[in-house]
């Protein structure tokens, strides 16, 4: 399990998130899941990425999670093939929840 922090503020179209991980304008930010190697010399080498879409979270479980005190975010992190999953991810490929600090994934 990681955390991101990041800040949910009003927006004229419900509540926009934002935070220094957080990329994209409103009503298309994202945050990347990045898959990467570091090789004997200490060479990071970036090889896929994800794209995880905040678009399709529920309205109310952004509020459950300002509520509670964490949004939540639980994916599978291999495509159907086994592969380190990449592209866009949405739901049913994701599944958005709050949850209370210190929770156990």
């Amino acid at each position: 399990m990681w955390t991101v922090d990041c800040d949910a503020v009003p927006s004229p179209n419900g509540l926009d998130l934002k935070g220094p991980y957080i990329q994209g304008p409103p009503g298309g930010r994202f945050i990347y899941l990045s898959w990467c190697t570091v090789d004997d010399a200490k060479r990071f080498m970036l090889f896929r990425r994800a794209k995880l879409w905040f678009d399709a979270i529920p309205p109310r479980v952004i509020e459950n999670a300002m509520d509670m005190g964490l949004l939540v975010g639980r994916l599978g992190l291999t495509d159907p093939k086994g592969n380190p999953l990449c592209a866009a991810v949405r739901p049913p490929a994701i599944e958005w929840s709050a949850a209370t600090p210190g929770f156990d994934a």
